[in-house]
């Protein structure tokens, strides 16, 4: 080693590169080739063919953190708190209300229903503003990506006819795109009620009525794949 403890000796890097031919194997290696830097002296990126962001600006690249999206589920209590009063004498258990939700991200809201998936501004249905909000978190995902995952989504699980007010209802929907934004699920209590009121008498009593019942709050835009909104 020279004073300063720089090798006496020229650094030099060989790669052994393989030609590929389409439709074929793999034919010999090329040469080796071998990049030399010189004895004792500092390579900078430009020598080597790399063009880097001046000092300051390469490093707000680096440290510059993805962007947030708030996440938000709104829950409204479709039986406008008839359920809490009425669930003891007709179900003979305690329901706290009859929840519709809906996922608000990238400034509107989104939800399903007999028409398929659907938004507005948040809170622009005819069911006013919602009961309860819940945070869900935060996501990464781009207006853009969300709004090409609603497309294929509205083009295969949630279709309008693929409605069920127990089995496929806006609380799935809701459930499956809060775990997509932020792989959390929405609150329990939301997504058991069908099978508490299935659970009574007079819930399976009732089941055939309720099952031929359509739920779409009034007040938002049929999705569209294009533009998002119709």
């Amino acid at each position: 080693m020279r004073p300063g403890g720089v090798a006496s000796s020229a650094l030099s890097v060989t790669s052994r590169l393989v030609p590929l031919r389409r439709g074929a194997a793999p034919g010999p290696p090329f040469p080796p080739v071998t990049l030399r830097f010189p004895e004792g002296r500092a390579v900078q990126p430009c020598q080597l063919g790399l063009r880097l962001p001046s000092g300051g600006r390469a490093r707000a690249l680096m440290e510059e953190p993805l962007a947030l999206h708030p996440v938000k589920l709104y829950v409204y209590d479709l039986s406008k708190g008839m359920a809490r009063r009425l669930s003891p004498l007709m179900l003979g258990k305690q329901l706290d209300g009859i929840w519709h939700t809906s996922i608000i991200v990238h400034k509107d809201e989104f939800f399903y229903g007999s028409g398929g998936i659907s938004s507005c501004a948040p809170g622009g249905t005819l069911l006013g503003p919602p009961d309860t909000v819940v945070d869900l978190g935060n996501t990464e995902v781009t207006e853009e990506i969300f709004l090409e995952y609603l497309s294929s989504l509205g083009e295969s699980m949630f279709r309008g006819e693929s409605y069920n007010l127990f089995e496929h209802n806006c609380n799935t929907f809701s459930n499956e795109v809060a775990q997509f934004l932020t792989g959390k699920k929405i609150p329990s209590y939301i997504t058991d009620l069908p099978s508490e009121v299935l659970a009574t008498p007079f819930g399976q009593a009732l089941r055939p009525l309720l099952d031929s019942i359509q739920i779409q709050p009034p007040g938002g835009n049929t999705f569209s794949r294009h533009n998002g909104q119709s």
